[in-house]
């Protein structure tokens, strides 16, 4: 079954922590929720103190009062197993619970997520907690699903307890069975880091410069495993006690296959959408700078999708954020509570929950703003949420309505955490995608965002117009094999430099690059190199000259057809793009350098995937255009991330659901509707 959130309307929630308020405003504050639209509060996931205040003495007077009222109010209740933050007696009794730096320090009690998934005690104190949690709440009327700790791999993604030492030994014994093929994998012989014994294997630590890479790529390919087996326990002791509802975890955070997780254990994916850290001090997306800024968020919603075609926003943006030491950032403007909303629903998010109710008044979060402030008066964030709770009535039919994309970005795991390390791919990897994205953007170009995996087929694949595959070092011949097929079925690619010269444990490969990926395109790379800091060098092609970014190699046409060359530099006059044809009117392109926007939407063009929807809409390049169907009826949304009105024209067999007919209001919404 999909992993998706199957409703048959589209919601609102909101995040709640009834132990952080007095028992006296509990109501009222459901009561005030419901009159601005919000039906579903998600509570308790940092509350383990609460209910097990010392060891095996439990208390859950707080939790059953309040899911009683909010039973009693018709309020439905997301409920968060709190293993994000075990209570100060856990560590203080039991240190080998505790993550450690890589040097072996401990991470002490103090923050959250200071846990490590792999300590036996740690996971024995989490099973008994979620036990005792899904035998008391399991069937509760109020309960409508579950959430399994919270932001798994967030504030740190490496872990260097003992225990994690431990379990990495176990892991990669059943990985590679013996010793001499761990050495083989990782390369053992350079520089005389063989192992002769399994006691000798670690995870990192601190060395002169930095460790084997190969191990270090097998090593987060065990953090990943471990995360997502931490979740499958709790997941497997909830599925004996809630009977038909739903268990999700919120967040997307690194070293951690997302879609692998979803696939195992959960019933749909949850993000938690933050577009402000556009508008931040800490750089994160899109606060780095260019025309994307809180837009950039959309890049994080198709890579959702990716793997929950219809999935939840546990943690929607409210007000300012930031802790008190870290990420701050500035109030939303008037308006963009409402247009990051509407933004996720375009992407497939049938349930939006934002964050918080109300501001915290003690803790690390007093500057994570929520709905309301600290003196939980009515303001303008309150009365934007009412104006959404209206907008989202006229809409209510769009629920499980699919994103609709012909043209696919297609990541890959592995490639992203060796290109954490390998600076000879990664970051160019980065900008290249991030190039792809503005570019499918800017020119109203739907783009769907997938990682790779081993069950994709040609079938499934060929879906898709248009797949980008940009820098993947990494490239299997299971990989190649299905991409020559979809071209063969008349599927359009494209790769770019770096491409297939490493094998699945990072080592090069001893054949021309790019490996595997040679007979999909019909070419060989020649000469290849890093930009030479004294030479700007431009790719000539049809006509119009693109930036050399990143990379830049040159090529031997084999069955394939050199259409582009470098007009100046030490490669001057070489291939620098190669086009090998299909039969089918398939077509597979090799590009000897990195993606620019420019390049990347003449690659849209070419393949004839540009403005799919020109007949339909216009609209300048500041408004971002999404499109959901359910096949029976097709919904056009536009969204002005502009401070500064739009004009749009659609085709008159769209009617208005939402918004104006000829101009976008700044940071306005407008939804259209059509029978299909």
């Amino acid at each position: 079954m999909e992993k998706s959130t199957h409703l048959d309307h589209i919601t609102l929630g909101v995040c709640y922590y009834p132990e952080q308020w007095p028992r006296e405003m509990w109501q009222s504050d459901l009561l005030r929720m419901k009159a601005h639209g919000i039906k579903t509060v998600r509570v308790f996931e940092f509350a383990w103190s609460v209910i097990e205040p010392k060891d095996n003495k439990w208390d859950f007077s707080l939790f059953d009062d309040f899911l009683a009222l909010a039973n009693e109010d018709h309020m439905q209740v997301i409920l968060g197993t709190p293993s994000a933050t075990p209570p100060a007696w856990l560590p203080h009794a039991h240190p080998e619970v505790l993550n450690a730096k890589m040097d072996g320090t401990l991470y002490r009690h103090g923050h959250r997520r200071h846990y490590n998934y792999n300590s036996p005690v740690y996971r024995q104190y989490v099973s008994r907690v979620v036990e005792k949690l899904a035998q008391r709440y399991g069937d509760h009327p109020a309960v409508i699903g579950w959430q399994i700790d919270n932001e798994l791999n967030c504030e740190t993604n490496v872990f260097y307890s003992q225990a994690d030492h431990d379990a990495f030994r176990t892991w990669l014994k059943k990985r590679f069975g013996t010793l001499e093929a761990l050495n083989d994998a990782i390369g053992g012989r350079f520089w005389s880091q063989s192992f002769s014994a399994w006691e000798e294997v670690f995870l990192e630590r601190p060395v002169v410069g930095r460790g084997n890479p190969h191990l270090s790529l097998l090593e987060k390919e065990f953090i990943s495993d471990s995360a997502i087996s931490f979740a499958d326990m709790q997941a497997q002791i909830l599925r004996k006690h809630i009977g038909h509802r739903f268990i999700t975890t919120n967040g997307m955070f690194g070293h951690l296959k997302n879609d692998e997780l979803t696939n195992q254990v959960l019933d749909f994916y949850s993000y938690d959408n933050y577009p402000n850290f556009a508008y931040g001090q800490s750089g994160i997306n899109g606060g780095n700078g260019g025309d994307m800024k809180d837009r950039a968020s959309s890049y994080a919603l198709s890579a959702v999708r990716g793997f929950s075609p219809n999935f939840a926003i546990m943690e929607q943006q409210a007000g300012a954020h930031g802790w008190d030491h870290a990420m701050l950032s500035p109030m939303p403007l008037p308006g963009q509570m409402r247009l990051w909303t509407m933004q996720a629903i375009a992407h497939g998010a049938d349930y939006v929950s934002y964050f918080r109710w109300r501001t915290a008044v003690f803790g690390t979060e007093i500057y994570w703003h929520g709905i309301l402030d600290y003196d939980n008066r009515d303001n303008r964030r309150l009365k934007e949420l009412g104006e959404i709770y209206q907008d989202i009535q006229k809409i209510q039919d769009m629920a499980g309505a699919k994103y609709q994309a012909k043209v696919l970005l297609l990541t890959d795991w592995l490639n992203d955490w060796d290109g954490e390390r390998d600076q000879w791919h990664g970051p160019m990897a980065y900008q290249s995608n991030q190039a792809i994205f503005a570019a499918s953007q800017h020119t109203h170009t739907p783009l769907d965002i997938k990682p790779w995996n081993d069950a994709m087929t040609p079938e499934a694949l060929v879906a898709y117009q248009l797949i980008f595959l940009p820098h993947a070092a990494i490239l299997t011949e299971k990989m190649a094999n299905v991409l020559k097929a979809y071209c063969e079925a008349g599927g359009k690619l494209v790769l770019g430099a770096r491409t297939g010269y490493k094998d699945e444990f990072g080592r090069c490969l001893t054949v021309p690059m790019p490996g595997y990926a040679a007979e999909v395109c019909g070419m060989t790379v020649e000469e290849y190199s890093l930009p030479r800091p004294d030479e700007t060098a431009m790719l000539a092609w049809n006509g119009k000259t693109y930036p050399v970014t990143g990379f830049q190699e040159s090529m031997i046409p084999q069955d394939s057809q050199a259409i582009a060359y470098y007009d100046s530099g030490w490669l001057q006059n070489k291939a620098a793009l190669c086009e090998k044809r299909y039969p089918n009117g398939g077509c597979a392109w090799y590009a000897g350098t990195g993606f620019s926007e420019s390049l990347s939407e003449a690659f849209f063009i070419s393949a004839g995937a540009a403005h799919p929807y020109s007949q339909i809409v216009d609209c300048p390049p500041q408004v971002e255009l999404a499109v959901r169907s359910n096949g029976k009826e097709d919904w056009l949304i536009l969204l002005n991330y502009a401070q500064q009105p739009q004009p749009i024209h659609v085709d008159k067999e769209f009617v208005p659901v939402l918004g104006g007919m000829d101009f976008l209001q700044p940071l306005g919404v407008s939804i259209w509707k059509r029978n299909s």
